[in-house]
């Protein structure tokens, strides 16, 4: 089994897929490590909005061209790449402004074309032609750069906000996309706090050196930083309670990201939602990332980000569906495929 192929909810197949045979234009990509993050497990438990079924999961992955079609260059054969996986039209008024994460006719590799819960990924013409896989140096971890992606989504986040005006942030939710935001942010002297419902997160961000604390120990957080209200407040997680602390911690004029949709709406009192009107907050929308994104996002990883104190789960391809049952992974931030391994114990 080499490959993992999702029917529909809560039905995801094996299969023995052969080396595909690339069209002229196309590579083929050989997967290193590929990412299973929350929105995995989302398409996997009740679908996705651009989600197509039958589909191989997985956006976030790294590996090597071991097959490049008819008009490609031989050199790039077992180059080590990260791929970004959103394949955009070039052509749109989205694209053209530089926004291809809004692209109308978006096709993006895991979703609307099969992706990395598999040995090998097929590169569509299109996507090649648009630059998607990004050849790296000999000695980049493949690791790190199967994380390009959710680094690339935490950069356009930050990118959307007047960063030279915000001094304090308060980040909801202490996974993947909090931590790396946190990441992103610190990079200049702010104060941060993120705000994280399980115990066992809060101490591996603890140890990380990212403030964290339970959402009921906001005010108590806030007041050991000498805040009263945050200049932004970031939504990591996809509950309406933390959306709700967001708006109700930000101070007037301050700026609010929407970095995460919602999985549920426990009906928030007009008050709360209100407080964008009264306040006269800034509204910043984010939805996955733009080519740049990613790009910028390898360059923070060769510069020097550090991303080695990342808590890592390594799974094999077979333990995928354990995973993807589970709604959190509390021994861990971040979890990824190795396919190196048939089978993975610990961390």
């Amino acid at each position: 089994m080499n490959a993992l192929v999702l029917k529909e909810p809560f039905s995801l197949m094996g299969e023995d897929r052969p080396l595909p045979q690339p069209r002229p234009g196309e590579m083929i990509v050989q997967v290193a490590f590929c990412g299973v993050c929350r929105t995995d497990r989302k398409a996997y438990r009740q679908g996705q909005r651009d989600l197509k079924l039958p589909r191989v999961l997985g956006h976030e992955f790294s590996g090597r061209i071991v097959a490049a079609g008819l008009g490609l260059p031989r050199d790039t054969l077992g180059r080590k790449v990260s791929v970004h996986p959103g394949i955009f039209c070039g052509a749109c008024a989205a694209c053209r402004s530089g926004n291809d994460q809004l692209c109308e006719s978006m096709r993006i590799l895991g979703f609307h074309l099969d992706g990395g819960f598999a040995k090998y990924v097929r590169i569509p013409k299109q996507g090649v032609e648009r630059g998607v896989v990004r050849i790296l140096e000999d000695g980049f971890d493949l690791r790190y750069a199967a994380m390009a992606e959710p680094l690339g989504c935490a950069v356009h986040m930050a990118n959307l906000l007047p960063l030279e005006d915000i001094s304090s942030v308060l980040i909801t939710g202490g996974g993947v996309m909090g931590m790396m935001t946190a990441k992103i942010l610190r990079q200049l002297p702010r104060k941060i706090l993120l705000t994280e419902p399980l115990a066992n997160k809060r101490k591996l961000l603890q140890g990380m050196g990212l403030p964290a604390v339970s959402p009921e120990n906001l005010r108590e957080g806030m007041a050991k930083l000498g805040l009263a209200a945050f200049d932004c407040a970031i939504n990591c997680s996809p509950h309406s309670l933390c959306l709700a602390q967001c708006l109700q911690t930000v101070r007037k004029g301050g700026y609010f990201g929407f970095f995460s949709g919602l999985t549920d709406f426990t009906g928030m009192e007009k008050d709360v939602v209100n407080e964008i009107h009264y306040k006269e907050l800034t509204v910043k929308g984010a939805y996955g990332c733009g080519s740049r994104d990613t790009l910028q996002a390898l360059a923070l990883i060769q510069n020097g980000l550090e991303l080695s104190d990342i808590p890592v789960r390594r799974i094999a391809l077979s333990d995928c569906e354990t995973v993807l049952r589970c709604e959190e992974t509390e021994d861990s931030i971040l979890t990824m495929i190795d396919m190196e391994v048939d089978d993975y114990a610990g961390m």
